[in-house]
């Protein structure tokens, strides 16, 4: 994949964002962004990893060594190989599940519920099966961090079939929704309500989303509208 410069955003204390190329996944055309976070002791903990050139790593390291490299859900782990090669010495954490071409690296831990690092917190959204997301709270900026639940696919020129798709399936933007399929797959309700009590109950007030925008106003209103549907049941 060809990696691009793109520029690293300040959003806020400690955090920074940046979006990458775009990827096809399952005939689908989907935007990628990661998240950069600097932890207390200055190391940096990235989310997300997308394909970026040699020019954009240098501005990540100008911001501090990177210690952790992290894929918030199993459809995101690819994003973790071309990484590890430049920092090997960085920790590799996953959801879960790891596809067979890449068992052989050497992870670090799987994301659970428990904090694992300093200013952050996360929680595995419960009641799938087949979609396990980790989703992380930044306490210092306020910001949430979203994998594949939430998405907001913004119109991309050039992609008619993608676009389509996307309306059809509850997945465009601007508003967040979880996709009509997505719906259908959560086996356990009940559980995933408890998942979203426990995301809704950090006082976050920055909504960062993989797939979609960056949503800075209302973001606890803006996630409440996203799921909606699991209140209505």
């Amino acid at each position: 994949m060809t990696t691009t410069d793109v520029p690293i955003t300040h959003i806020g204390e400690s955090i920074w964002v940046a979006d990458g190329p775009l990827v096809n996944d399952m005939g689908l055309t989907f935007t990628t962004r990661m998240t950069i976070v600097k932890l207390p002791g200055g190391t940096l903990w990235v989310c997300d990893p997308v394909p970026v050139s040699q020019a954009t790593r240098a501005s990540v390291d100008a911001l501090g060594p990177v210690q952790h490299l992290v894929s918030s859900t199993q459809r995101h782990i690819w994003r973790l190989e071309s990484w590890h090669r430049t920092y090997p010495r960085a920790g590799l954490w996953t959801c879960g599940h790891v596809p067979r071409r890449l068992r052989g690296l050497p992870y670090a831990g799987i994301v659970g519920d428990e904090p694992l690092w300093d200013g952050i917190q996360q929680t595995i959204f419960a009641g799938n099966r087949l979609l396990r997301e980790a989703v992380f709270f930044h306490r210092p900026s306020k910001t949430l961090i979203m994998g594949d639940l939430v998405q907001a696919n913004m119109p991309l020129p050039g992609h008619p079939i993608s676009n389509l798709v996307f309306r059809l399936a509850d997945g465009a933007g601007p508003s967040g929704q979880v996709g009509r399929d997505l719906r259908m797959t959560f086996t356990d309700k009940d559980a995933a309500r408890r998942s979203l009590e426990k995301v809704s109950s950090w006082d976050f007030d920055r909504l960062v989303l993989a797939h979609g925008p960056i949503v800075c106003d209302d973001a606890t209103a803006y996630l409440a509208t996203a799921f909606a549907w699991l209140a209505e049941h």
